[in-house]
């Protein structure tokens, strides 16, 4: 209930609760990027800068396995302020050329007068983690084949 994911799975608790090493490790390896995307969104008036203070801390972490025309349906994180996606496998589909398995922005997951198509989309590729503000609309596109789509996500929040 209340989870975007159509044909997958997702972990039940928070991975920053994991003294798994591996997930230890990982949360090492993102600080750097999240701090850089913090420098270069930089601060101001708007909703995303204004609330850039520098530091953060996760608020969140979980992965999700998707199956064969598994996708997450159009949604927003408001409980984050800064959204991810770090791509850890991919089904053979999302590096075959068109849109399988790629994640996309600006599709609004309630209707709207005269539809809103996305607006990008990003190609995943394993290792690759996206960062974006958590009010933006996004959801991902179905895949074919045998193989899952693994990924681990989290949310950012300012200290």
């Amino acid at each position: 209930m209340g989870q975007s994911l159509r044909g997958g799975s997702q972990t039940t608790a928070s991975l920053t609760r994991s003294e798994d090493p591996v997930i230890r490790t990982f949360f090492k390896a993102i600080d750097g990027p999240i701090r850089r995307y913090m420098t270069a969104i930089g601060c101001g008036a708007d909703p995303l800068r204004a609330r850039n203070t520098g530091d953060y801390r996760i608020e969140g972490c979980w992965s999700v396995r998707l199956r064969s025309n598994g996708f997450h349906a159009n949604h927003v994180h408001p409980r984050g302020w800064l959204s991810s996606a770090c791509y850890i496998q991919l089904p053979k589909a999302a590096k075959a050329g068109g849109h399988e398995g790629w994640i996309k922005f600006g599709e609004p997951g309630t209707p709207t007068g005269g539809g809103l198509a996305a607006e990008r989309y990003v190609e995943p590729s394993e290792g690759r983690l996206v960062l974006f503000p958590s009010y933006m609309w996004h959801g991902t596109m179905p895949f074919s084949g045998d193989d899952h789509r693994m990924t681990i996500a989290f949310d950012v929040a300012p200290t």
